[in-house]
């Protein structure tokens, strides 16, 4: 029996347990990808399922899979698809082999498939991520055709490629498709996906334990290197100076480097002007907030993965409710669906629009009040709120001031003696000025626009 004959049959055994709705839900794009002695480890497509199978699932599929090899005391999950085993396999095969190991980078001759396993787990890559998951629409078909372009011809196409954009748009989501399109192209190329935050911390432990050295050598040998939220490298005088040799030693190798940030480079505070610069020198591509009908397509995309349906009104009216960001939409869907599951009956659309009506809320227009737009304004600019209201003239302020001014003109029904008497007793014909200089550099300044957006998708956390 191959590892694919033995899933089949645990399905059929378990399918005749569970509703049809549960079976699909929970059951559908799962495979056995290994099989010890004693534990057995399934693919499943998302997070939701993985922890669903683990919790709720794990006494049924172990009953089964005993029916047919005893010595099984455990079933764990694992996000993605995973090719190291094949399916193929026959039971006896698989079972009396050695469980796969870590392999080092270098050192070695390998094959193929070896090597792209060896890569895959030192690479910090989730395999779920992929470009078929990914829906393209107009604000983000620029960036996408940029990652396929270098995933293709990694180190020559577009490098560094710079990705920017607000919380939750897909800047990871196509971040680590880029690096496991690379590996599957590419299985011998040593590729390491890594935040800023985590790769400050490690280099502040290796500094402290005097392996800054080894720390470097370990990423200029690297093939590409992805970095998300490199805004993070904001005020780390040392952390940038360390990080900068690194992208030139890659750089000048001809080594890809790709990298995220919420914002563009010249927005970044703090951040030095050689980094500024070589950032700027590559492919720097923005992803914008989806569009209603993009929506729509991500619902549907989300609905397929999961393997759940819902009516077209549903689908319309979360569309239309909650537009901030993907993650939030997903975030509902998993809602809609748990609740589904804990009910064991059908919702109506009325039931499943109340379930989600707290995300929904946070989606909606609210009544924004000027303190929360100072104090966005105060935290993009890393500078004080006080500074930005009182009477402070340093030149580092006098930017943040007339950005806050003309986003309360423009988020809230204040007039402009109002602003001025909050903005430290301000004359109105000080504000109109600032208010109207900020309007007319918005009709050819691309870099005031993002700014701007930046700020407006942070004013809600406040």
């Amino acid at each position: 029996m191959t590892l694919d004959e033995l899933w089949q049959a645990v399905l059929g055994e378990i399918e005749l347990s569970l509703s049809k709705a549960n079976f699909i839900t929970w059951f559908k794009n799962t495979a056995i990808v290994d099989l010890s002695k004693e534990e057995l480890v399934l693919s499943v497509p998302n997070i939701f399922a993985k922890e669903w199978l683990e919790k709720k699932y794990q006494k049924i599929i172990l009953n089964s899979v005993r029916k047919h090899y005893p010595k099984i005391n455990q079933i764990s999950c694992v996000v993605g698809n995973n090719n190291s085993i094949s399916t193929t396999k026959t039971l006896d095969s698989v079972v009396t082999s050695p469980r796969l190991q870590k392999q080092p980078f270098v050192g070695e001759k390998r094959s193929a498939a070896t090597a792209l396993r060896a890569n895959l787990l030192h690479s910090n890559l989730n395999p779920r991520y992929s470009f078929e998951s990914f829906v393209v629409g107009s604000n983000n078909e620029l960036a996408f055709a940029a990652c396929q372009a270098v995933a293709k011809n990694p180190g020559k196409s577009y490098n560094p490629l710079f990705l920017y954009g607000g919380v939750g748009l897909g800047k990871t989501h196509l971040l680590q498709s880029t690096g496991n399109s690379i590996l599957q192209s590419f299985p011998k190329h040593r590729v390491k996906y890594i935040s800023m935050e985590r790769f400050a911390n490690e280099l502040i432990e290796a500094m402290q334990n005097s392996r800054a050295k080894e720390f470097k050598e370990e990423y200029v040998q690297l093939d590409t290197l992805i970095i998300d939220d490199i805004q993070f490298l904001a005020g780390k005088e040392k952390t940038q100076e360390e990080f900068f040799h690194v992208f030139e030693t890659l750089y000048q190798h001809g080594k890809q480097i790709i990298l995220s940030s919420d914002r563009p480079p010249k927005s970044i505070p703090t951040l030095e002007d050689r980094l500024r610069s070589r950032f700027e020198g590559g492919m720097m591509a923005d992803i914008n907030k989806p569009d209603l009908e993009t929506r729509i397509a991500i619902i549907n995309k989300k609905l397929a993965e999961k393997g759940f349906s819902l009516n077209e009104e549903v689908i319309s009216y979360l569309a239309e409710n909650i537009y901030h960001n993907v993650r939030e939409l997903e975030g509902a869907l998993n809602k809609i669906i748990a609740t589904y599951q804990l009910s064991r009956e059908p919702l109506s659309s009325a039931q499943i629009i109340e379930e989600v009506q707290d995300i929904v809320s946070t989606n909606r227009s609210k009544s924004t009040t000027p303190q929360q737009i100072i104090k966005a304004v105060a935290n993009f600019f890393e500078v004080n709120s006080d500074e930005i209201t009182g009477r402070c003239r340093k030149k580092q302020i006098i930017r943040p001031r007339q950005l806050a001014i003309f986003l309360i003109r423009e988020e809230t029904n204040l007039s402009f003696p109002e602003i001025g008497s909050l903005l430290g007793g301000r004359d109105h014909s000080t504000i109109i000025h600032a208010y109207e200089k900020i309007k007319e550099e918005l009709t050819d300044n691309k870099l005031l626009e993002n700014d701007l957006r930046s700020i407006k998708e942070k004013i809600v956390e406040y």
